[in-house]
């Protein structure tokens, strides 16, 4: 039968961080946003904004651990954790060819692969697939240790990922009366995703990322912008910053 031990295919060496400072940086292409799509409580796609809600200041202080008790956590399959199988389907929707990009991923590989200078401690997994045309589809994985810690997680640690959507929930004008008056449940299922093309150099990327609301400008106008309450999922799962606010413009 044939081996299932990994082979080495190409390497890059991983040099201490100060050698990068000063360096060239390769040239970033203006995001554009060219597909969407919502999920809704039961992870059903819809390729519409309903699931973009409106950025609000939360008022603070506020108690995170309200509604604790209901919290719906998000579903998948932890084999394909952000399927792609989604994301082909709105460029299809709007009409874009996934063979305008060189690569299709989510952002969360990205941020992967470029934090690898900065995060040498914790290890990944990224499935790579090239399809017939010769777009290159870059799978988001977990990996064992990471599968591990999951499945260890106490109620402490719970809810600590429990805090950053409670935050999402009080940041937006969908998320409920925030009069003192009750809030429903919490269902991380709920999600919008937005598409943007962007390049690298030469390299030209469609990639996916979670957006929780948009950003409006003065008399309810929207704004240039959204916004991403908790800047990454792995902030949400006990590492929170509340305070910090990502945009893509």
């Amino acid at each position: 039968p044939p081996s299932r031990m990994p082979v080495e295919l190409a390497a890059l060496p991983l040099h201490p961080t100060a050698t990068y400072v000063g360096k060239g940086f390769p040239k970033f292409g203006q995001p554009r946003e060219i597909a969407h799509f919502s999920r809704d409580a039961s992870r059903r796609v819809r390729f519409d904004k309903s699931g973009l809600g409106a950025y609000r200041t939360p008022r603070l202080p506020a108690a995170l651990d309200v509604g604790f008790e209901s919290y719906v956590p998000k579903s998948h399959d932890p084999n394909e954790p952000a399927p792609l199988g989604d994301v082909v389907a709105a460029l299809s929707h709007k009409g874009v060819r996934t063979t305008d990009a060189h690569i299709l991923t989510y952002r969360n590989n990205l941020n992967k692969i470029f934090g690898t200078v900065y995060n040498r401690k914790d290890d990944w997994e990224v499935g790579v697939e090239r399809c017939a045309d010769g777009t290159v589809l870059l799978h988001v994985m977990d990996t064992e240790r990471k599968r591990a810690e999951e499945a260890r997680r106490d109620e402490r640690q719970q809810r600590m990922s429990y805090w950053g959507y409670k935050f999402e929930q009080l940041s937006t004008l969908d998320g409920g009366e925030d009069d003192g008056g009750p809030l429903p449940p919490v269902n991380a299922n709920e999600e919008f995703c937005s598409i943007v093309q962007l390049s690298i150099d030469r390299t030209k990327l469609f990639m996916a990322a979670e957006i929780d609301c948009a950003a409006t400008g003065g008399g309810g106008a929207p704004a240039a912008g959204c916004v991403d309450t908790a800047e990454e999922a792995g902030e949400r799962r006990g590492k929170a910053r509340l305070s910090g606010l990502s945009v893509l413009g």
